[in-house]
């Protein structure tokens, strides 16, 4: 059972970092760019506050309210599936896991549709 659990946390681990790496390309594309930690394996504790003002900034960005909840979206997903998995860190349950892999099919689904926008719309 530690195996399987072991690759649970293996895949999110892994989830959370790919979302993270499509937030930090977003970040970058945005009309006012936001910098965030890119370092290969960013710690939490650096992350989760760069995660945050990316969040707070979303709402200063110049552009659609649709795009503007498309970042706030991705953070607040974002962050949700980094508590979930440091609890299933600390007690592995089933639900916790299941709701972080929800939560970052919902930052990715977001930030990959801010993307594309960004991307179709970049001024120049």
């Amino acid at each position: 059972m530690a195996d399987h659990e072991d690759e649970i946390m293996e895949a999110l681990a892994f989830g959370i970092s790919r979302v993270y790496s499509l937030l930090v390309e977003v970040c970058g594309l945005l009309p006012v760019r936001i910098g965030l930690p890119t370092d290969q394996h960013v710690p939490a504790d650096a992350a989760i506050p760069a995660i945050q003002r990316a969040a707070e900034l979303a709402k200063e960005q110049p552009m659609g309210e649709t795009q503007e909840a498309q970042l706030f979206t991705g953070c607040i997903h974002l962050l949700a599936a980094i508590d979930l998995y440091a609890l299933c860190a600390m007690r592995h349950r089933e639900t916790r896991a299941e709701g972080c892999g929800a939560n970052l099919v919902y930052a990715e689904q977001a930030l990959a549709d801010l993307a594309r926008w960004l991307v179709i719309n970049e001024p120049g």
